[in-house]
């Protein structure tokens, strides 16, 4: 069986692959299996939950008069076994076993081994998979996995067929178009392309390169209508998209001996949908109509998981996923993206996409990587964060970006403004070259206040903190002259990493920190994950939201073994310069106790070992959830400082999920509540003498800056490119004069109005 093994999975992966009638494919795989692994019967039962029972559904082996004869209820035989289990079962001699049931004229009597293996597909039992030998030494335990890895395969062919049989009794529903708008290429589409989109904007910089589509980034939700100036044209583009996607999941497939039997089962499904003809046709059927490919294939594609979802069966109201895998991956390809999108540029790019996560941000930069564009995203997203600090612009919420784009289009992102301009013309190009020197010449004036405080005119000293995420952003700290490092946040280095970092690989990266800031001190945070934000090597619950779920210091509690080793490694790197240790998201004093008494564990292990520490290093709490606000007060007995995370307790206060663009408008740092939540805040704080710092994106706003500062806030964290203007305009203010302008705007009822008020102000 041994030489039969290195074949037997490529062999399958390709007739799967290439089929293009499944009942014939799986009489090819089950011949397959007999002839490379020598079984003399190899037979499938396909599952029917409605009554519970199991029949034959194709065999090589036994008499072909049983197929469809021979049907058991799943507390019956062998096979029913399998099932009842849901666990590959072996037995040597199975006439002898309790559970064997004979049936006439099949011809099982004379077989001495059975193995039965389930067929499961997302999570859905299909059947089973037998193999049988007459030898005793035919088939032993060992050979468990590399069936195991063939039943994945033979459950996603069972897939797709009762798919198939599915979609074809029900009738066609096929939208139809408006004729004449479809035809109709209106002003509006014309200038577009040679024109430009808008998004909101999310920090003052420019960038200009060539578009580049992020695969599997992007989504149906922002493709509309758009009429095609030539249909042929579009007809070629889907024929081709259609094409290379196929190409694409068959190199998948034909690797599929590195994947797990469940992720190459998914990956055939997808191959024999995608070569469905009807959906071809009706893609094809639209575009005919007069519209472009992308939006053809959206419909036709929603048209299927429309189908799919308004089934019945638990298991096919889920396929509807798969279908629109198989569309986005389709449409990634009409789009012209990359195979590879972590391949390295080779010109100045714009990355354009639906939405993208931290971690795929993290694994694509690289120099000529000059700007972003989305359609989706939010302001104070960790994606945005990010971008932030590698001083890329960003735009989001882009509309009709992916209907007017196309690869290699030449873009200019205008962060300041939202604007994306797309192949303009030089005079567009002209101006924007003079605004770049303008700003290049405008950093310069302010890069003379790297060394000097950020002093009010009455005398108020207010320490500027940078906030950072990756070892390379220290350098930004000095070159914008923060006075220290905020916060730093651990998690994007774990975000690219397979496995935890251990001990050691944490301690010498947060002595790195902390020698790079060369006496700073560094507030170094605790992982902070979930949200938006996902180790690749965790398993996570599915959540209907997550920033209301299992995240942050939730996550470091359950898993305390790596928590602990956290907590000892920030105490190791602290005896290499000042640290502080924070924790996210503390909700109630019994958290507070819990990571104060994990810290004073890993204190006393380390004084025991001799291994050197600061005794009399502080701990700190994020007050980022509006319930920690009225027991603050019995947690401040507990800690040394605070931080408030302005991000999310805008977002906890508001009701408000800050990457929803359909509620985008309502997360406002200048609402009365959230200025009112603030200033309690730092006014608890002030009564208990224990500093308070502000971080956050709206630490960076200078009509933030200015309410805060009248609460009495003397330390407040930003992004670091923020910090030069931040310092200039707070040594051009006074103390009195924020306070008495706090006063008029806790007296105001209206976010507009205070943003108003406060705008004349910050700009007189």
């Amino acid at each position: 069986m041994a030489t039969g093994r290195a074949r037997i999975v490529d062999d399958i992966f390709k007739a799967i692959a290439q089929t293009r009638h499944p009942e014939k494919t799986l009489k090819q795989v089950v011949r397959l299996i007999s002839d490379h692994l020598k079984t003399d019967v190899c037979s499938v039962y396909v599952y029917d939950p409605s009554n519970n029972r199991l029949a034959l559904r194709e065999t090589l082996g036994l008499s072909k008069r049983s197929v469809g004869a021979i049907e058991m209820d799943v507390s019956e035989g062998l096979t029913g076994l399998v099932i009842e289990r849901m666990a590959p079962v072996f037995v040597v001699d199975p006439k002898t076993h309790p559970r064997f049931k004979y049936y006439a004229n099949s011809g099982e009597e004379k077989f001495q081994t059975f193995l039965g293996l389930p067929l499961i597909y997302h999570q859905k039992v299909l059947g089973a998979l037998v193999v049988q030998t007459i030898s005793l030494e035919g088939i032993t335990e060992s050979d468990i996995p590399v069936f195991s890895n063939i039943a994945g395969q033979v459950a996603a062919l069972i897939a797709y067929m009762g798919l198939l049989s599915e979609v074809s009794d029900k009738k066609d529903s096929t939208d139809i178009l408006n004729s004449a708008a479809s035809r109709t290429i209106t002003k509006q589409q014309s200038d577009d392309r040679n024109g430009f989109l808008r998004g909101e904007s999310i920090m003052d910089r420019l960038a200009e390169g060539y578009a580049r589509f992020l695969p599997e980034h992007i989504d149906f939700d922002q493709i509309h209508m758009v009429a095609a100036a030539e249909p042929d044209i579009e007809e070629k583009r889907i024929h081709t998209a259609i094409k290379e996607a196929a190409e694409q999941i068959k190199r998948l497939a034909l690797r599929g001996k590195e994947m797990s039997g469940q992720e190459s089962a998914v990956i055939e499904t997808h191959l024999m949908m995608l070569t469905d003809r009807s959906l071809k046709r009706k893609i094809i059927d639209r575009i005919r109509k007069g519209v472009i490919a992308e939006y053809a294939l959206k419909k036709a594609v929603l048209e299927y998981a429309e189908k799919f979802s308004a089934m019945q069966d638990a298991y096919l109201k889920e396929r509807a996923t798969d279908i629109l895998d198989i569309g986005r991956r389709v449409l990634a390809h009409l789009k012209g993206a990359s195979e590879d999108p972590h391949e390295a540029f080779s010109r100045p790019t714009i990355l354009i996409a639906s939405d993208i996560s931290p971690v795929d941000l993290l694994a694509i930069r690289q120099p000529n990587l000059k700007g972003i564009a989305l359609t989706r995203g939010g302001k104070t997203s960790h994606t945005v964060i990010l971008a932030r600090s590698m001083e890329i612009p960003v735009v989001i919420g882009v509309e009709r970006l992916l209907d007017i784009v196309r690869e290699n289009d030449y873009l200019i992102v205008d962060g300041a403004s939202g604007i994306v301009f797309v192949n303009p013309e030089p005079g567009i190009r002209a101006k924007y070259a003079r605004r770049r020197g303008q700003h290049e010449k405008m950093q310069q004036e302010l890069s003379l206040l790297r060394e000097s405080e950020a002093v009010t005119l009455d005398g108020l000293r207010v320490r500027l903190g940078a906030n950072i995420g990756l070892l390379s952003d220290v350098t930004l700290v000095k070159k914008y002259g923060a006075d220290h490092i905020g916060l730093y946040r651990t998690e994007f280095p774990f975000l690219l990493r397979k496995t935890f970092p251990s001990e050691e690989e944490q301690t010498a990266l947060y002595q790195k920190i902390l020698s790079k800031a060369e006496g700073l001190s560094v507030t170094i945070r605790t992982f902070d994950v979930g949200g938006d934000k996902f180790l690749s090597y965790m398993a996570y619950p599915k959540e209907e939201n997550p920033f209301l779920g299992w995240r942050s210091i939730r996550i470091s509690l359950e898993l305390e073994n790596e928590f602990r080793t956290q907590i000892r490694s920030i105490l190791r790197a602290s005896s290499s310069g000042k640290t502080r240790m924070l924790f996210p998201m503390i909700t109630s004093v019994e958290e507070t106790r819990q990571v104060v008494s994990l810290v004073d564990i890993e204190k006393r292990i380390l004084s025991r070992q001799g291994i050197p520490y600061d005794h009399e290093i502080k701990l700190g709490i994020m007050v980022e959830v509006p319930g920690t606000v009225p027991i603050l007060h019995h947690i401040l007995n507990y800690v040394d400082f605070i931080s408030i995370g302005t991000n999310d307790l805008i977002q906890y206060l508001l009701a408000v999920d800050r990457n929803n663009q359909k509620v985008a408008r309502l997360y406002n740092a200048l609402h009365p509540s959230v200025i009112a939540v603030i200033d309690d805040i730092i006014r608890i704080c002030k009564q208990q003498s224990k500093p308070v710092s502000i971080c956050g994106e709206a630490a960076s706003r200078l009509d933030c800056i200015l309410l805060y500062i009248g609460m009495g806030a003397d330390q407040i964290s930003m992004t670091p490119s923020a910090v030069p203007a931040a310092k200039q305009f707070i040594r051009g203010i006074r103390k009195s004069e924020a306070e008495k302008t706090l006063k008029t705007v806790m007296e105001m009822e209206d976010a507009f109005d205070i943003s108003k008020f406060l705008n004349k102000k910050v700009n007189k």
